[in-house]
């Protein structure tokens, strides 16, 4: 039997979390695979926004709040939910993932030859993990899951163990029956020949009717922006749009129960298949791209919908009922956090200047767009290009700003710092917050084999970002402030001693934090033997 252990809070922060006026709501919106340049908005991505791609509702949450051009996840969609989710690296106790399906994946000729043979992860989180969700439940707030599960096996584990209220985990792809005919459909609603229009999950039932006269004059009218979404009347719901239909239904409904509530809204959008709203697509098809990294329509009305339903829920905040009166509203009481699962996938976008594409850890695959909005409390139109941030900072952030207690750390260590000074605009950036570690203990394609990397904020406020490759013993060292492509070598054409010297420190980082959690690293195909850690002396 698994024991978590029950918080005790004291009185007084009960009364302070029982929905009275002023208490911290928060809704946390994750993208899937959009890219560090995918916004419009140049605040997230230090100028180099999209020029074809439109973003207006999310560029507005950038000029309303905090951006962070230090913004980093896993590689990929599966170790960055773990890692917020529980707040720990895949190296911590609880966690244990690595990458989507497993470390196993070589290409097919080269699986049987590898030169490492890769560890065994652990494929979801667990029943002793203490997530996100039981420690604000601990601090009186009602708990959601809207979308993408992924970090957990079936979407009933979200209410089973990981603590949800309100449970809309789901796939994006619908399995049914229509006309006789077996299929599996994704992103749009499926008429089934005994359920009738449904998604993969039986709560959104009631938002998977297609398109019709009202909805489109009472939702999509309002956000029209050069696009005609009368071309949608009679055609399927998208899955974005009813995610967006529940988020905005629940945030209505908790507002007139007054009680306080954190809503998890990972979409499915942007990731392939890349299926957007045929009005959206109509309208990018028609306009040329001035952009010379972006110009595939279909992705670019697939990010636009995924706007849309942000700015739908933004909305939602200043008018919960809908009833055009203003007095109900809760955007000054609710924390709204906007962002990425992992750098673009390069074939659908572009992710330059950045290096490379989600997958591998060279910025284009773990560098995304980060938005805090907190009317009142964040600074508008504010931009740190210090402070960097990781998805397992989420966890400690959100509880910090709601005053719940973190969990023992025997039963649950959280990896992550808060960052909430920083939010609150007491400071820049939080001291003891300078590094950031990855390790991948084998293989994927041709994106990421077995080594570890160290990401440092240095004194002089340059950050740096440090490669070790287990197969060759290999390093490779960036300057990231001044080289944000990754393009030069630090440790190429015979570095100078402060260059080895750095190099050094952070190696002896790198390789302690990789002991001190006696990180997984595999065995050598040959000898049997056990893959060891980077040397103290880089150069053996």
């Amino acid at each position: 039997m698994v024991i978590k252990r029950i918080f005790i809070i004291p009185l007084l922060l009960l009364l302070i979390t029982s929905g009275v006026k002023g208490q911290t709501n928060i809704i946390f919106i994750m993208a899937d695979d959009l890219g560090w340049t995918d916004l419009s908005t140049s605040n997230t991505s230090l100028g180099n926004g999209s020029k074809y791609y439109e973003t207006p509702h999310i560029d507005k949450m950038a000029k309303e709040g905090m951006s962070f051009t230090y913004a980093y996840t896993q590689q990929n969609c599966q170790p960055t939910r773990a890692a917020l989710l529980s707040g720990q690296y895949a190296t911590g106790a609880n966690n244990g993932v690595y990458n989507v399906g497993s470390l196993h994946r070589a290409s097919k000729e080269d699986r049987a030859k590898t030169a490492i043979i890769a560890h065994d992860q652990t494929n979801y989180l667990t029943k002793e993990c203490v997530s996100v969700f039981e420690t604000v439940k601990t601090a009186g707030y009602h708990t959601a899951f809207f979308g993408k599960l992924h970090a957990i096996k079936t979407g009933e584990h979200a209410t089973t163990f990981l603590g949800v209220d309100h449970n809309l985990a789901l796939r994006k792809e619908t399995k049914s029956t229509v006309n006789g005919v077996k299929g599996n459909n994704e992103f749009f609603a499926q008429n089934d020949d005994e359920k009738g229009w449904i998604f993969s999950h039986c709560g959104l039932k009631k938002y998977a009717q297609p398109y019709d006269a009202t909805y489109i004059k009472q939702v999509l009218e309002p956000l029209k922006n050069g696009n005609d979404p009368w071309l949608l009347e009679g055609t399927h719901k998208h899955l974005t749009d009813a995610l967006g239909d529940a988020v905005v239904d629940y945030i209505k409904e908790r507002t007139a129960e007054n009680k306080p509530f954190f809503a998890y809204v990972p979409f499915h959008a942007v990731h392939v298949s890349i299926l957007p709203r045929p009005d959206l697509e109509e309208k990018y098809k028609a306009k040329k791209s001035i952009d010379p990294r972006h110009n595939k329509a279909v992705y670019a009305a697939f990010i636009e919908l995924l706007d849309q339903n942000v700015g739908r829920i933004i909305n939602a905040l200043d008018d919960p009922n809908g009833d055009g009166d203003p007095s109900d509203g809760i955007a000054e009481n609710t924390l709204v956090v906007f962002y990425s699962d992992n750098g673009g996938f390069m074939g659908p976008t572009d992710n330059s200047p950045l290096r490379l594409r989600k997958g591998t850890y060279y910025e284009g695959g773990v560098r995304v767009p980060l938005i805090f909005r907190f009317p009142g409390v964040i600074t508008p139109n504010t931009v740190n290009s210090v402070q960097e941030v990781h998805s397992i900072d989420f966890y400690p952030t959100l509880a910090d700003m709601v005053g719940a207690q973190l969990p023992n750390p025997q039963e649950h260590e959280i990896d992550g710092k808060s960052i909430a000074s920083v939010l609150k605009g007491e400071t820049e950036a939080i001291d003891d917050k300078t590094e950031l570690f990855w390790h991948f203990p084998g293989y994927m394609d041709v994106r990421n084999y077995p080594q570890s990397v160290i990401h440092m904020r240095h004194i002089d406020n340059n950050h740096y970002k440090l490669f070790y490759r287990y197969e060759d013993g290999t390093y490779e060292l960036y300057n990231l402030s001044k080289d944000i492509g990754e393009t030069n070598d630090l440790l190429l054409d015979d570095p100078n001693q402060a260059t080895l010297d750095l190099a050094a420190e952070m190696n002896v980082k790198l390789r302690n934090w990789l002991m001190q959690r006696n990180a997984p690293t595999g065995t050598w195909r040959e000898s049997g033997q056990i893959v060891a850690y980077p040397p103290l002396n880089m150069d053996n």
